[in-house]
């Protein structure tokens, strides 16, 4: 309702951990209306239906993690969120802030995007759209969305019987900036012949990245040392495709590929991943 009576730009103040460093950097938000959305307790809560979860999106990162929910149903998104910078960023930083931020070394996004979440977004007029994270980051560190609409939810299927592994590659071991996650989760039958896979590659490509014809070549195995190298090669070679061959590349790929296969011996019962 406030968005909708001045004419100017509205930016939604929520954990904050990002806009209170963007504005120290540039005069971004100069003319433009900032509005405190952190007391909207009907933002930050987590609850199910029969197939969904659906996260508020001022939950925090600390309160995704510790939901008791999320832990069962959309594990991935737990362990990403545990990730997330220092403790006091996780337990002020909102899940919905880190969507509307979108910048590509989000931690939580790769997995929301293996997870196939979705976005409902309250539109001005008080109507609601449900939208794709590819829908709503339109490329890294802009969104979307168009004056005044707010993302109140996010619905993440539910994922029961399901293993999950999210690998975050950083500088360091701790407040490190993502330069590569891995997020996946897998379900197998009682020979360990996989069912489904939910893989995604994130802080490589302008948004976190599901190659779905790839997971499936999987699907219906219980995959050999071959195969796993080369389902991780095909993962790799996306990266030259999609972001373009730059310096960083010959790092990236081989690394790219090293991670998913670890990833996924880890999750069928071999490797771990120290």
């Amino acid at each position: 309702a406030y968005a909708a009576q001045y004419p100017g730009e509205t930016v939604y103040l929520a954990g904050g951990t990002d806009v209170m460093v963007q504005a120290r950097e540039d005069d971004r938000f100069a003319q433009k209306y900032l509005v405190d959305i952190t007391g909207i307790r009907e933002l930050t809560g987590i609850s199910q239906t029969a197939d969904t979860l659906q996260i508020g999106a001022l939950a925090t990162h600390a309160a995704v993690h510790e939901s008791s929910l999320v832990q069962k149903y959309a594990e991935l998104l737990s362990q990403a969120a545990l990730t997330v910078g220092s403790p006091q960023i996780r337990n002020r930083g909102t899940i919905g802030g880190n969507i509307a931020n979108a910048s590509p070394a989000a931690d939580d996004l790769s997995a929301l995007a293996a997870l196939g979440a979705k976005v409902l977004v309250k539109c001005v007029d008080g109507t609601e759209k449900l939208m794709t994270l590819t829908e709503v980051i339109s490329r890294p560190y802009r969104n979307s969305l168009t004056n005044g609409e707010l993302i109140t939810s996010v619905i993440v299927p539910k994922y029961d019987g399901y293993r999950a592994y999210f690998y975050k590659l950083g500088r360091r071991n701790s407040l490190s900036i993502s330069r590569m996650t891995i997020a996946a989760c897998l379900k197998t039958d009682a020979q360990n012949r996989v069912e489904d896979l939910k893989l995604a590659v994130g802080s490589v490509f302008p948004q976190p990245v599901v190659f779905e014809e790839i997971n499936r070549t999987l699907v219906g195995k219980i995959p050999s040392e071959a195969e796993l190298s080369a389902f991780a090669k095909q993962v790799s070679d996306k990266i030259p495709e999609i972001a373009g061959i730059r310096p960083t590349t010959k790092y990236k790929q081989p690394v790219c590929q090293k991670l998913c296969e670890r990833v996924l011996r880890e999750l069928l019962g071999g490797e771990k991943i120290g």
